[in-house]
Order: structure tokens, then C-alpha cells, then sequence
């Protein structure tokens, strides 16, 4: 068929003859078969591809229904494991749950028989208690009626008989100001100016923030700029005691502070300071402020070494020792003896326990019998023996031979740098916080009047005085653990192992965690973090500068250099926070380096 369609058109074929149909019709039989025979190859080739896929399908349909089947098995056995595991545990729980009950019964039944027998023991001790504050009375009554002893001497022995209760009139901290430590600088800045006295409330929050931490202040200022009147003021405004202590010249050990043990007199010799910390533990509800004036009119080292290293003990309260124990049991069984013996002679002379020492020496008999038994010669007096035993007890019971210092106090020192004063050393600065005051008379008056009137409006008025409790201006702790990962302790960090280290400056690990307190303490009083960094500068660092800048330092490098490195350290992390540049710790360390230079280079953070 192919070749009569592939004739042109133009021959006008026509079909004749009957070989050509049997031709045609041959070609057109072999075509149409050789087409069949390969459309028929092709359906047998597709039918075995498909047989090759569907046997290849039925192969893996059979593979992934035995994993189905392992898995199922790994799956049913592991959930088996797990139920015999919770059953072990739920089994083992029963077992203790039951073991749990029998003990808890036992113990039920200790804690009931425990507390019986404490009932028990309650009962025993509150009997013997009332039989010793019977006994106590009843020797303390002799004591006073022989003259051995004051009733108010003996009535401190007795706890019952003093009162423990804050007895101050005024408002609470939490009525005033709902116990918001940050509102406290505004009110005691209007407190103050109500008696002639005006400060800045920076400087008052500085101060409150220092109290917080319960390190000794050290107020460093010209005479009259304020030092001690600010202890003064700030002590009446929370409802505090004051004291201020004038320190002498004279003043060489921890006696002339303390006092000391006369054996002569076999008496204690108290200090004004000394009776200030008894006179705050008798008081512990009231804030004590004990301000050392004038403190380096004496070598403070000298005699406040001791005292410094008491301060040291964060966790718990130093205890200050007097004298040994040895002069109060002396006294004890001198006493003892006395009591006895006039006991007896009034026994034997017939006279009551109510007698007074009068009256036995009155009694011939009772004389005779207090003489005979006590072995006095007939040429001793009994008044002069009664005298030194009177003199011996009142110290004892006056001045224990050791004293802890009380939660309720704040020790302050006030200190101006001139010929007649010496300079501190590294210990005490290292131990203390110094707070400097500048001339009143370089201080903006009309800003800080501005900032008195904004706090008058600003707080709610109350009648009465403020009323503080000592725990609510902050209690001792230990300093915060050294944290590298704080941004202030990795600056304080960088300062002292590039600059203050190579100047020969001391700056270890407890002036930085007790920086990191301060700083805590200062956020606490409303200070911004930027400003209580700043004010870790001047307290701790800054006094510390002290040294002839012509000197190479221990890196070889000048030391004027690294001071001018170390202003411009410092201009860099306090740049654009807001800073007084006057008051800050830069312009504070720029004119230490200005000064320096009309001083033969000596730089001084004392020096004017």
C-alpha cells in the first residue's frame, strides 16, 4: 500500500491487470502483518516489564512486611520490658510506701514520747528558771541590802525586769515611706534643712548607701564642712542616738579606746566609746551613730588596728574582749565567801535575812561572829574590806570581760588632712569607705534648695519624727562572692591590673567584692549604676593615691603617663552618663594631677 500512496499525483495511475491487485494486495498483507507481529512484540515486552515490576512490588511488599512484623515484635518486646519495669517500680513503690507507713508510725509514736518529754522538760526548766530568778532576786536583795551592790546594777541581771521594746515615739519607716529605702534621701534632706542644715541629695544618698554596707565611714573634709553635723543630723532625722567621740593626740593602743583593766583598783576603766556601744546594746532598737572627730590626730593604725579586725567578721557579730575571765572569777568566789560568812553571824546572832550591813555591825554579837568567822584581826576594819568588795563587784557587773558589738551600731570617722594630723595608712584604707566633703562654700545653694523644695512637695507630710529600725538602714553580711562576669568587677578588674598595680596601688579581692556591696547598696538607695561605679572611685581607689609621679613605675613606664591613661580610662567609661564633671571621679583625679605639678610632682589625693 505504501508505494501507490507514494505516487505522485500527476501519473494518473490506474489500476488494471490482475497481477497488480494480487501485488498490491501481497505488499499490503506483508505490511499489516509485520505491523502486527510488532505491535504484538510491543504488548509482550510491556506485559513482561510489568510482570518484572509487579513481581519486584510483590518482593518488597513482602521484605517490608516481615520488618513490619520485627519491628512489631522489637516493639511488643521492649513495651513488655517497660511494663515489667513500672511493675518492679510500682512494686517496689507498694513495698516502700509500706515500709514508709510502719516508720512513720514509729517515728509518730518518738515525736509523741519526744514531746512529752520535752513538755516534761519545759516544765523542769521553767521551775528551775523561776526558782533561779527567785535565787537571783533573793542574793541580788542582799547584795543591795549590803551595800555590795546598786539596785540598778543588779536589776540589768535580770532580763525580765528591763525593758526590750521601742519605747520612741514617731512614725514607722514602712507608714512614712512604705519602707522604700530610695525615698529615704529626699525626706531626710527635708529634715535637715528644717534645722539650718543643707546637703545635696546626692551626697545623702551616697550616705545612706554607705550605711547600708556597714563598713566604717571615714568622713574626710576641712574643719567645719560638715562631718560631724551630718552624723548628728542624720542620726536625729531616722530617730537614732549620735555620739561623737573627740580623739586625743595622745593615743597609742586599743586601750585608749577600749580602756583597760586596773588590778590595783581591780576595776574596769571604761572609755566614752566603750559606754557608747553598752549604752546601744542596752538599746537595740535604736540606731547608734559613734563618730570618732578628729580620728588621725592620732595614728589611727595605733589604736583602732584591733578594732579594724574585729569589723573584718561579716557573718556574724565581733565580739570585743576586755580583760580575762580570770578577775571575774575572782571576784565571784570572793563575793561567795563574804555571803557566807555574814549569813552565818546572822544565823548565830539571831538577826533576819533581811538585815542590812548596818544593822550586823550594830549587833555586838553579829560584829563579833562576822570578825571571828571571816578572820578579820580586831584592828581591820569591816568597812574597808566591804569597800574594796564593793568596788570589785560594781566593775563586774558594770564592765563584762567581753562585749559583742551590737547590730545597732555605725562607727564614723572624721578626719581633716593637715601638719597637726597623720595621714592613713594602706590597712585602714583598705578596710574602710571614705566619703570626702568639699568646701560648703563651692556648693550650688540654689540647686540644692531647689532639690529641698521638690522633696517637700513631693512626700506625703506625717506628724512626728521618722522612727527607724537598725535592720531597716541594712545588716552586716558577707561581701558579695568575685563574679568576673559582672561588668563592674571586670572594670574594677582591668583598672588595677593595668594602673593601680604598676603605681604601686593596692587594689585586691576584698576591695572589689566590697566595692560590688557598695554598689548593691547604692541601687538600693536610688543611685544609677554609672554613678555608684563612679563613686567606688572616690572611695575606694582615689585616697589611695599617694606617690611621687617622677618615679618610674613597676612596668617601667612613667607614672604621670599612667595616671594621665588612667583619667582617660576613666573619661571613656563615664562619657555621656551624666556625671558632675567637677564632683566625678575623673575631675577629682585631673586635679590630683594638676596639683602635682606645683608639688614637685608628688601626687596626693589629700593634697589642696
Amino acid at each position: 500500500m505504501r508505494p501507490l500512496s507514494e505516487l505522485p499525483a500527476e501519473w494518473q495511475v490506474t489500476i488494471s491487470g490482475p497481477e497488480s491487485a494480487r501485488r498490491i494486495s501481497s505488499l499490503a498483507r506483508h505490511e499489516i502483518e509485520v505491523h502486527v507481529r510488532h505491535e504484538l512484540l510491543q504488548e509482550d515486552e510491556e506485559l513482561a516489564r510489568r510482570h518484572a515490576d509487579n513481581i519486584e512490588t510483590l518482593s518488597r511488599l513482602h521484605t517490608e512486611r516481615r520488618q513490619a512484623q520485627d519491628d512489631a515484635r522489637t516493639a511488643q518486646a521492649e513495651i513488655e520490658s517497660e511494663l515489667a519495669k513500672y511493675r518492679q517500680r510500682r512494686d517496689d513503690a507498694e513495698r516502700s510506701a509500706a515500709d514508709f507507713e510502719i516508720k512513720l508510725g514509729i517515728e509518730r509514736d518518738q515525736f509523741a514520747a519526744y514531746k512529752s518529754t520535752l513538755e516534761q522538760e519545759k516544765q523542769v526548766m521553767e521551775i528551775n528558771y523561776r526558782r533561779l530568778t527567785d535565787l537571783l532576786i533573793e542574793k541580788g536583795n542582799r547584795l543591795v541590802a549590803l551595800g555590795l551592790a546598786d539596785a540598778e546594777d543588779v536589776a540589768a541581771l535580770m532580763p525580765e525586769m528591763t525593758s526590750s521594746e521601742d519605747e520612741r515615739s514617731g512614725i514607722t519607716f514602712a507608714d512614712a515611706l512604705a519602707g522604700d529605702y530610695a525615698r529615704l534621701a529626699p525626706l531626710l534632706q527635708t529634715r535637715m534643712a528644717d534645722v539650718g542644715l543643707l546637703y545635696s541629695q546626692a551626697q545623702l544618698r551616697d550616705l545612706l548607701a554607705l550605711l547600708r554596707t556597714r563598713d566604717l565611714i571615714v568622713l574626710a573634709g576641712d574643719s567645719g564642712s560638715g562631718k560631724t553635723s551630718l552624723v548628728r543630723a542624720a542620726a536625729a532625722a531616722i530617730g537614732g542616738i549620735s555620739t561623737v567621740i573627740p580623739v586625743k593626740p595622745n593615743w597609742t593602743g586599743p586601750e585608749d579606746l577600749l580602756g583597760y583593766y586596773n588590778p590595783i583598783e581591780r576595776s574596769y576603766q571604761a572609755t566614752p566609746f566603750l559606754l557608747a556601744l553598752q549604752a546601744a546594746a542596752r538599746n537595740p532598737h535604736v540606731p547608734h551613730f559613734i563618730c570618732l572627730d578628729e580620728m588621725n590626730l592620732a595614728r589611727v593604725e595605733h589604736y583602732f588596728a584591733d578594732f579594724l579586725s574585729l569589723l573584718e567578721s561579716r557573718s556574724t557579730s565581733p565580739e570585743i574582749h576586755l580583760y580575762t575571765a580570770d578577775e571575774e572569777r575572782h571576784v565571784v568566789v570572793e563575793q561567795s565567801i563574804f555571803l557566807g560568812v555574814e549569813a552565818e553571824a546572822r544565823r548565830r546572832s539571831g538577826l533576819p535575812d533581811t538585815a542590812t550591813l548596818e544593822e550586823i555591825l550594830r549587833h555586838d554579837q553579829a560584829n563579833a561572829e562576822l570578825h571571828r568567822i571571816g578572820g578579820l584581826a580586831d584592828n581591820e576594819s569591816v568597812m574597808v574590806y566591804h569597800a574594796r568588795l564593793r568596788r570589785s563587784l560594781a566593775a563586774q557587773l558594770r564592765m563584762p570581760t567581753s562585749i559583742t558589738l551590737p547590730e545597732n551600731v555605725w562607727i564614723f570617722g572624721a578626719v581633716n588632712m593637715d601638719d597637726t594630723t597623720h595621714h592613713l595608712s594602706p590597712k585602714v584604707l583598705d578596710r574602710v569607705q571614705v566619703l570626702r566633703f568639699r568646701n560648703p562654700m563651692l556648693a550650688d545653694w540654689d540647686a540644692i534648695e531647689r532639690e529641698v523644695q521638690e522633696a517637700s512637695s513631693s512626700i506625703a507630710p506625717f506628724d512626728g519624727p521618722l522612727r527607724m529600725l537598725p535592720h531597716e538602714l541594712g545588716s552586716r553580711a558577707e561581701y558579695p562572692a568575685f563574679d568576673r562576669s559582672d561588668v563592674n568587677v571586670a572594670f574594677l578588674s582591668l583598672i588595677a591590673r593595668q594602673y593601680l598595680d604598676p603605681l604601686g596601688v593596692e587594689f585586691g579581692l576584698r576591695a572589689v567584692r566590697q566595692s560590688q556591696g557598695y554598689i548593691n547598696a547604692a541601687i538600693a538607695a536610688g543611685i544609677g549604676m554609672d554613678e555608684a561605679l563612679d563613686n567606688v572611685i572616690k572611695h575606694k581607689i582615689l585616697p589611695k593615691i599617694g606617690f611621687d609621679s617622677a618615679r618610674p613605675a613597676g612596668n617601667g613606664r612613667s607614672r604621670r603617663e599612667l595616671l594621665m591613661d588612667l583619667s582617660a580610662e576613666l573619661g571613656r567609661r563615664f562619657d555621656n552618663v551624666g556625671l558632675d564633671a567637677e564632683t566625678s571621679s575623673v575631675g577629682d583625679l585631673e586635679r590630683m594631677i594638676r596639683l602635682a605639678e606645683g608639688n614637685n610632682g608628688i601626687v596626693n589625693y589629700w593634697l589642696r
